[in-house]
């Protein structure tokens, strides 16, 4: 497997687990089994995660994850 392949495959294994989670926090919330509150816990835990692996983040891979969380909180 080409460089290239492997590294589409690991953004299109990150983008399916990420669409995933985020819609089962949103069933969960709708069903009832997770509040508001928790919904933006978990969000914020993400948050915090990322923050926490970081590192120095050349390219803005944490930056622009940490963005979409925000957006999420925005929404909760």
């Amino acid at each position: 497997m080409s460089s290239e392949s492997m590294r589409l495959t690991s953004e299109a294994m990150t983008l399916s687990a990420a669409a995933v989670l985020n819609s089962l926090i949103s069933v969960l919330g709708n069903k009832g089994l997770l509040s508001a509150e928790e919904e933006r816990e978990v969000y914020r835990t993400a948050a915090e995660m990322i923050d926490e692996a970081s590192g120095d983040d050349e390219d803005g891979t944490y930056e622009l994850a940490r963005e979409l969380i925000e957006l999420r909180l925005a929404d909760t």
